[in-house]
């Protein structure tokens, strides 16, 4: 199906892309008719988009019970476009969308284990960029209910007054889907990794510059307290969050993201990547086991409860 709609070009400070074109009611009411069949999780809803002799490929996000057309930079610079233009867009949908897919050993049938406590061993897994994995890979392993399916990562990335309450899970969601560009190999940036086991999505850790992170720069003591830390400093990385598929937990898959987080900073450019586990309740932010086993040293203790783990390149 086609739609044609003008509509108003608006700037949204939160992660990239900053600039969208509201999609009009009755054009969203349409698109929503298709969406069912079409999108590939958490609402986005993927689309072959043109603004003048620009084509593209992206996705819709949800909002307020119609979409958003994300304007990335190379769309919009090219037409000239800021906030407040008005545009004229087209939007082509197929029913059945192509969708890239990661090279990954053929799936089988996993059987859920229910309590295991097996170990899983490093080489038992295979560890890739999250733009290699597919949205619905991702919601896997954050699941539909519980803390990871309400945050999908964003803690460290939402701005002044927001909030899960405020977001809602899909606007998060979508936000986490943008930052990993999953799905598009091609993707030069990422920011996390996705594990799997026999082809199945078990894992997920997210690692990106640590200056990527507003909350973490604005609110947060750690890593801050006592050091002389650059915060715009964009060669430090942060390892901010794991979590593993229910059936899987405390089986050693967040030790083995870990190490590939590691490599994964590094050969990115980071000259440094840090951790910050919480003694008390490992949680999200993962154990000082976790790290350590990974090789990272404890450069900073702020608090009783807190380190600072470190690995420099």
């Amino acid at each position: 199906m086609d739609q044609s709609f003008s509509g108003e070009v608006i700037e949204w400070r939160g992660p990239a892309p900053y600039y969208f074109v509201p999609v009009p009611d009755e054009e969203g009411d349409a698109l929503r008719t298709f969406a069912s069949a079409a999108s590939y999780g958490w609402g986005m809803l993927p689309i072959r988009a043109r603004i003048g002799s620009t084509e593209w490929k992206t996705s819709l996000y949800p909002k307020d019970g119609s979409y958003l057309l994300p304007l990335k930079d190379a769309v919009r610079k090219p037409q000239g476009l800021d906030a407040g233009d008005t545009v004229d867009v087209r939007l082509m949908l197929d029913a059945l969308p192509h969708r890239e897919k990661r090279p990954a050993p053929p799936r089988a049938p996993v059987p859920r284990p229910t309590g295991s406590r097996e170990p899983i061993a490093a080489d038992q897994l295979t560890i890739v960029p999250a733009n290699e994995a597919t949205a619905e890979d991702l919601k896997a392993v954050f699941g539909t209910r519980g803390d990871t399916a309400r945050c999908s990562c964003q803690r460290f990335r939402m701005l002044p007054k927001e909030s899960w309450a405020s977001e809602g899970p899909e606007e998060l969601a979508a936000r986490l889907c943008d930052q990993t560009a999953c799905g598009t190999p091609e993707a030069k940036t990422t920011s996390g990794l996705v594990a799997y086991l026999d082809g199945e999505p078990v894992g997920w850790c997210a690692v990106a510059s640590r200056a990527d992170h507003p909350r973490l720069l604005r609110d947060n003591r750690i890593p801050w307290m006592d050091r002389n830390e650059d915060k715009a400093d964009t060669t430090v990385w942060a390892v901010t969050c794991f979590v593993t598929r229910v059936g899987f937990r405390r089986r050693g898959i967040s030790r083995a993201l870990a190490r590939a987080a590691a490599d994964f900073a590094r050969d990115r450019g980071a000259r440094a990547v840090e951790g910050y586990p919480d003694f008390v309740d490992g949680g999200s932010v993962g154990t000082l086991g976790t790290f350590a086993d990974a090789g990272f040293a404890e450069v900073a203790r702020p608090g009783r409860r807190r380190a600072v783990m470190r690995i420099d390149f």
